[in-house]
Protein backbone atom coordinates (compact mmCIF):
# COMPACT_ATOMS: atom_id res chain seq x y z
CA UNK A 1 0.00 0.00 0.00
CA UNK A 2 1.35 3.18 -1.10
CA UNK A 3 1.79 6.54 1.37
CA UNK A 4 -1.18 8.16 -0.48
CA UNK A 5 -3.81 5.08 1.01
CA UNK A 6 -2.15 5.41 4.29
CA UNK A 7 -2.55 9.13 4.22
CA UNK A 8 -6.27 8.92 3.63
CA UNK A 9 -6.61 5.97 6.20
CA UNK A 10 -5.22 8.33 9.20
CA UNK A 11 -6.95 11.16 8.25
CA UNK A 12 -10.87 9.22 8.02
CA UNK A 13 -9.76 7.09 11.29
CA UNK A 14 -8.80 10.13 13.23
CA UNK A 15 -12.01 11.78 11.78
CA UNK A 16 -14.90 9.42 12.23
CA UNK A 17 -15.13 7.06 15.67
CA UNK A 18 -17.55 4.93 13.96
CA UNK A 19 -15.59 3.28 10.88
CA UNK A 20 -15.09 -0.56 11.26
CA UNK A 21 -13.42 -1.64 7.90
CA UNK A 22 -11.99 0.83 5.37
CA UNK A 23 -10.90 -1.68 2.29
CA UNK A 24 -8.45 -0.10 -0.26
CA UNK A 25 -7.98 -1.72 -3.92
CA UNK A 26 -6.98 -1.14 -6.99
CA UNK A 27 -3.31 -0.68 -8.12
CA UNK A 28 -2.32 1.47 -4.74
CA UNK A 29 -2.25 -1.84 -3.15
CA UNK A 30 0.82 -2.36 -5.41
CA UNK A 31 2.56 0.88 -4.03
CA UNK A 32 1.94 1.70 -7.67
CA UNK A 33 0.43 5.47 -8.75
CA UNK A 34 -3.10 5.57 -9.28
CA UNK A 35 -5.26 8.46 -11.01
CA UNK A 36 -7.58 7.74 -8.11
CA UNK A 37 -8.41 6.24 -4.79
CA UNK A 38 -10.27 3.39 -4.91
CA UNK A 39 -11.64 2.77 -1.53
CA UNK A 40 -14.73 1.31 0.42
CA UNK A 41 -15.61 2.53 3.61
CA UNK A 42 -17.50 -0.30 6.41
CA UNK A 43 -19.21 1.71 9.05
CA UNK A 44 -21.16 0.70 12.36
CA UNK A 45 -23.49 3.26 11.77
CA UNK A 46 -23.99 6.67 10.13
CA UNK A 47 -26.48 9.60 10.01
CA UNK A 48 -26.98 11.35 6.55
CA UNK A 49 -24.82 14.51 7.80
CA UNK A 50 -21.84 12.30 8.32
CA UNK A 51 -22.31 10.39 5.36
CA UNK A 52 -21.95 13.94 3.33
CA UNK A 53 -19.12 14.75 5.52
CA UNK A 54 -17.40 11.94 4.79
CA UNK A 55 -18.00 11.91 1.29
CA UNK A 56 -16.92 15.48 0.87
CA UNK A 57 -13.51 14.77 3.03
CA UNK A 58 -12.69 11.82 0.31
CA UNK A 59 -13.21 14.38 -2.63
CA UNK A 60 -11.09 17.19 -0.72
CA UNK A 61 -8.63 14.53 -0.20
CA UNK A 62 -8.60 13.84 -4.11
CA UNK A 63 -8.58 17.24 -4.60
CA UNK A 64 -5.50 18.45 -2.59
CA UNK A 65 -3.30 15.09 -3.84
CA UNK A 66 -4.18 16.11 -7.84
CA UNK A 67 -6.33 12.53 -8.38
CA UNK A 68 -9.07 11.83 -10.96
CA UNK A 69 -12.22 12.15 -9.40
CA UNK A 70 -14.06 9.50 -10.77
CA UNK A 71 -18.16 10.59 -10.43
CA UNK A 72 -19.46 7.81 -13.03
CA UNK A 73 -20.95 6.04 -10.31
CA UNK A 74 -21.92 8.44 -7.50
CA UNK A 75 -19.71 8.60 -4.39
CA UNK A 76 -22.57 8.19 -2.72
CA UNK A 77 -23.46 4.84 -4.38
CA UNK A 78 -19.94 3.10 -3.54
CA UNK A 79 -17.68 4.63 -1.06
CA UNK A 80 -19.72 3.62 2.43
CA UNK A 81 -21.90 0.54 3.51
CA UNK A 82 -22.81 0.18 7.05
CA UNK A 83 -22.71 -3.28 8.71
CA UNK A 84 -26.70 -4.07 7.81
CA UNK A 85 -26.00 -3.31 4.30
CA UNK A 86 -22.61 -5.38 3.55
CA UNK A 87 -25.21 -8.51 5.78
CA UNK A 88 -28.03 -7.68 3.03
CA UNK A 89 -25.77 -8.28 0.06
CA UNK A 90 -24.35 -11.08 1.56
CA UNK A 91 -27.48 -12.60 2.58
CA UNK A 92 -29.66 -11.51 -0.64
CA UNK A 93 -27.52 -10.74 -3.15
CA UNK A 94 -28.47 -9.10 -6.78
CA UNK A 95 -27.85 -12.22 -9.11
CA UNK A 96 -30.40 -14.27 -8.33
CA UNK A 97 -33.97 -13.73 -9.68
CA UNK A 98 -36.59 -16.26 -7.98
CA UNK A 99 -33.87 -18.56 -7.09
CA UNK A 100 -31.83 -18.56 -10.34
CA UNK A 101 -28.83 -16.92 -10.69
CA UNK A 102 -28.49 -14.26 -13.54
CA UNK A 103 -26.28 -11.82 -14.49
CA UNK A 104 -26.83 -8.49 -15.91
CA UNK A 105 -24.71 -6.80 -17.64
CA UNK A 106 -23.63 -3.64 -16.45
CA UNK A 107 -25.50 -0.28 -17.64
CA UNK A 108 -23.71 2.67 -18.25
CA UNK A 109 -27.29 5.05 -17.44
CA UNK A 110 -27.36 7.47 -14.61
CA UNK A 111 -30.15 5.57 -13.22
CA UNK A 112 -28.63 2.57 -13.38
CA UNK A 113 -25.49 3.57 -12.12
CA UNK A 114 -27.11 5.13 -8.78
CA UNK A 115 -28.72 1.73 -7.79
CA UNK A 116 -29.40 -0.67 -5.09
CA UNK A 117 -28.11 -2.98 -7.70
CA UNK A 118 -25.07 -0.81 -8.58
CA UNK A 119 -23.95 -0.69 -5.17
CA UNK A 120 -24.70 -3.94 -4.21
CA UNK A 121 -22.46 -5.29 -7.26
CA UNK A 122 -19.51 -3.10 -6.32
CA UNK A 123 -19.41 -4.25 -3.03
CA UNK A 124 -19.54 -7.75 -4.19
CA UNK A 125 -16.40 -7.24 -6.34
CA UNK A 126 -14.62 -5.13 -3.93
CA UNK A 127 -14.64 -8.46 -1.20
CA UNK A 128 -13.45 -10.88 -4.11
CA UNK A 129 -10.69 -8.71 -5.58
CA UNK A 130 -7.43 -8.18 -4.43
CA UNK A 131 -7.58 -5.57 -1.51
CA UNK A 132 -6.35 -4.66 2.00
CA UNK A 133 -8.13 -4.30 4.98
CA UNK A 134 -7.89 -1.83 8.17
CA UNK A 135 -9.81 -2.28 10.81
CA UNK A 136 -11.90 -4.71 11.60
CA UNK A 137 -11.41 -8.13 9.24
CA UNK A 138 -13.65 -8.90 6.72
CA UNK A 139 -12.49 -12.23 6.21
CA UNK A 140 -16.08 -13.70 7.09
CA UNK A 141 -17.55 -11.55 4.63
CA UNK A 142 -14.96 -12.00 2.28
CA UNK A 143 -15.22 -16.15 1.87
CA UNK A 144 -19.04 -15.30 1.76
CA UNK A 145 -18.86 -13.49 -1.02
CA UNK A 146 -16.84 -16.07 -2.98
CA UNK A 147 -19.46 -18.65 -2.32
CA UNK A 148 -22.11 -16.21 -3.79
CA UNK A 149 -19.78 -15.40 -7.06
CA UNK A 150 -18.54 -19.55 -7.27
CA UNK A 151 -22.39 -20.33 -7.36
CA UNK A 152 -23.36 -17.60 -9.71
CA UNK A 153 -21.36 -18.44 -12.09
CA UNK A 154 -21.21 -22.16 -12.13
CA UNK A 155 -24.73 -22.56 -12.29
CA UNK A 156 -25.31 -19.52 -14.54
CA UNK A 157 -23.15 -20.20 -17.23
CA UNK A 158 -23.07 -24.50 -16.60
CA UNK A 159 -19.54 -24.78 -16.43
CA UNK A 160 -17.62 -27.35 -14.51
CA UNK A 161 -17.71 -26.38 -10.71
CA UNK A 162 -13.88 -27.58 -10.40
CA UNK A 163 -11.91 -25.98 -13.54
CA UNK A 164 -10.11 -22.92 -12.47
CA UNK A 165 -9.34 -21.93 -15.55
CA UNK A 166 -13.03 -21.83 -17.00
CA UNK A 167 -14.63 -20.40 -13.71
CA UNK A 168 -11.84 -17.38 -13.69
CA UNK A 169 -12.86 -17.36 -17.78
CA UNK A 170 -16.78 -16.77 -16.61
CA UNK A 171 -15.58 -13.82 -14.26
CA UNK A 172 -13.71 -12.21 -17.01
CA UNK A 173 -16.41 -12.16 -19.42
CA UNK A 174 -20.10 -13.24 -20.07
CA UNK A 175 -20.05 -15.88 -22.35
CA UNK A 176 -23.56 -14.90 -23.55
CA UNK A 177 -23.05 -11.37 -24.25
CA UNK A 178 -19.46 -11.15 -24.43
CA UNK A 179 -19.33 -8.13 -22.06
CA UNK A 180 -16.21 -7.74 -19.64
CA UNK A 181 -14.69 -6.01 -16.82
CA UNK A 182 -16.60 -2.69 -15.97
CA UNK A 183 -19.15 -3.42 -18.29
CA UNK A 184 -20.07 -6.92 -16.52
CA UNK A 185 -18.36 -8.78 -13.26
CA UNK A 186 -15.52 -5.61 -12.80
CA UNK A 187 -12.97 -7.99 -13.05
CA UNK A 188 -10.07 -6.80 -14.85
CA UNK A 189 -6.52 -8.56 -16.33
CA UNK A 190 -4.17 -5.31 -15.71
CA UNK A 191 -2.50 -6.53 -13.21
CA UNK A 192 -0.74 -10.14 -12.93
CA UNK A 193 -1.38 -10.11 -9.28
CA UNK A 194 -4.91 -9.51 -9.04
CA UNK A 195 -5.37 -12.93 -11.44
CA UNK A 196 -2.80 -14.67 -9.13
CA UNK A 197 -5.41 -13.36 -6.13
CA UNK A 198 -8.38 -14.28 -8.18
CA UNK A 199 -7.07 -18.19 -8.96
CA UNK A 200 -5.75 -17.96 -5.07
CA UNK A 201 -9.18 -17.57 -3.85
CA UNK A 202 -11.07 -20.02 -6.39
CA UNK A 203 -8.76 -22.59 -5.25
CA UNK A 204 -9.67 -21.64 -1.51
CA UNK A 205 -13.39 -21.73 -2.22
CA UNK A 206 -13.87 -25.07 -3.96
CA UNK A 207 -11.54 -26.35 -1.48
Amino acid sequence: MNSLCSNYINLMLSNYKNISSIIIYGSNIYTNGSSDLDVCIIVNDINEEQKLQMIKDTLKFHRENNLKIDEEVPHENKLIYTVEEVEEVLNNPPFYVDGKPVIKDIEKSKEFLASKEMKQRLLLNVLTTDHITVGASTEDYEKRAWQIMLDVVTRYFNIDGTNINEILDCLYTNRYTNSSGEFYLGYKKNYPQKEQYLVRKIKEGLN
